[in-house]
C-alpha cells in the first residue's frame, strides 16, 4: 500500500490495527448503508493468498513495480484528467 500511494503521488499514512480493533472496525462498518468491510472479510484477510503454482498457456508473472507507474501515475503527467473529462461527458484528449 506504501509504495502504491508513493507511486501515485498519494502517499498517506497506513496505521495497523490489532485483532480486537480491526473486528471493531469490521463491525461498525457492517452496519453501514454499503458494505465496505465485514468481519468475514478481516478472517480472510488472516490467512495467506499468494500461490506458489505454475502459471498455464507459459503466462509469466510480471512484478509490481514493472507495470505500477503506468496504471497508477498514468503514463502522460496528464492522464489522470482523462476519468474527470469521461464523467463530464467529453471526448479524452488525444496525445
Amino acid at each position: 500500500m506504501q509504495y502504491a500511494g508513493r507511486v501515485s503521488g498519494h502517499p498517506r499514512p497506513i496505521v495497523g490495527l490489532g485483532e480486537r480493533m480491526s473486528y471493531l472496525q469490521a463491525r461498525m462498518m457492517e452496519l453501514l448503508p454499503v458494505k465496505l468491510m465485514s468481519r468475514d472479510n478481516v478472517r480472510s484477510m488472516r490467512i495467506a493468498n499468494v500461490a506458489d503454482a505454475k502459471l498455464p498457456f507459459g503466462i509469466e508473472p510480471t512484478p509490481l513495480e514493472a507495470v505500477a507507474p503506468v496504471y497508477l501515475k498514468g503514463a502522460y503527467p496528464r492522464s489522470r484528467f482523462s476519468a474527470f473529462r469521461y464523467k463530464a461527458g467529453r471526448k479524452p484528449r488525444e496525445v
